[in-house]
């Protein structure tokens, strides 16, 4: 009588075929898994941040707090802006979050998490990680070397329109206080979204709805062709993209520019449909 102690070799190869077949069905579904669990915790970060916005308005009078621009920055960016009387509360450039995050000055330097913790609504949620999405894995600036180019602390950018400190196109409404946004209404007016990191600079998200075929800004796209957003009146999505151009970041006219001024994909209605998000013609 022949005792068989293991597998043959066809069974060998049976079992290792079924442990593959179900890992090719499993990988996906985690993959799934992880992305909707980026998500859920990237919404969960902007909720905090619309808390917190809409509990500074409440504290001033019901007034926006202040979106700065390039142009509303402080000139030194290796400065600690923890020290700088400009950006303190009733300050020239106090802002939603100062700084410039293209600037090796300011990722290199010395204080490069104070430029967070500088905004005007960082008392209200005092935590750095909150401003980052965790799907966010890029260092800036983009395309600096690594001796300069470190992890991003901030993914999320505000909408120009709402409590900008430069009025980008005066035939648009720009809401300074929490009473104006009327039209088209809390709920249907954005404040954060996720910001390319290749367009990524201040906390001021450009838009022009004069000129309807442009990113100035581009959204990070970080949950498959989704970008979350959050609106004034607390809610969060995860918005769908089909803006070719966009989502691979690619101008068609010069593949070497990044991701900001990408002509809209002239067959989506991307541009147009966050433009309706956005503002209202005055």
């Amino acid at each position: 009588m022949v005792c068989r102690n293991g597998f043959t070799l066809i069974e060998l190869l049976v079992v290792l075929a079924t442990l593959a077949l179900l890992a090719a069905m499993l990988l996906p579904a985690l993959a799934q898994t992880r992305q909707n669990s980026q998500v859920i915790e990237c919404q969960a970060n902007q909720r905090q941040l619309a808390v917190a916005w809409m509990m500074y308005a409440r504290d001033n009078n019901d007034k926006l707090v202040p979106v700065g621009s390039l142009a509303n920055q402080p000139v030194n960016f290796a400065e600690n802006p923890l020290n700088d009387p400009n950006l303190q509360p009733g300050g020239s450039l106090a802002q939603f979050c100062p700084g410039n995050l293209q600037s090796t000055a300011m990722t290199a330097g010395r204080y490069y998490t104070n430029w967070i913790k500088a905004g005007l609504i960082y008392p209200y949620v005092q935590n750095i990680a909150v401003y980052k999405c965790p799907a966010d894995l890029s260092k800036l600036p983009y395309g600096a070397s690594p001796t300069f180019a470190v992890a991003a602390e901030r993914t999320y950018s505000v909408n120009c329109y709402v409590g900008g400190m430069q009025w980008w196109d005066p035939n648009y409404k720009l809401y300074r206080k929490l009473s104006d946004m009327n039209r088209p209404g809390p709920s249907h007016t954005w404040v954060f979204i996720e910001e390319s990191p290749t367009s990524i600079d201040d906390c001021y998200f450009a838009l022009d709805p004069a000129v309807p075929n442009l990113w100035y800004n581009s959204p990070a796209v970080l949950h498959g062709n989704a970008s979350v957003m959050t609106y004034a009146d607390g809610h969060s999505e995860a918005h769908r993209w089909t803006d070719a151009n966009m989502i691979s970041g690619v101008n068609p006219q010069n593949p070497a520019q990044p991701r900001y001024d990408v002509p809209a994909d002239p067959h989506s209605g991307d541009l147009a449909w966050l433009f309706s998000v956005s503002t209202v013609h005055n």
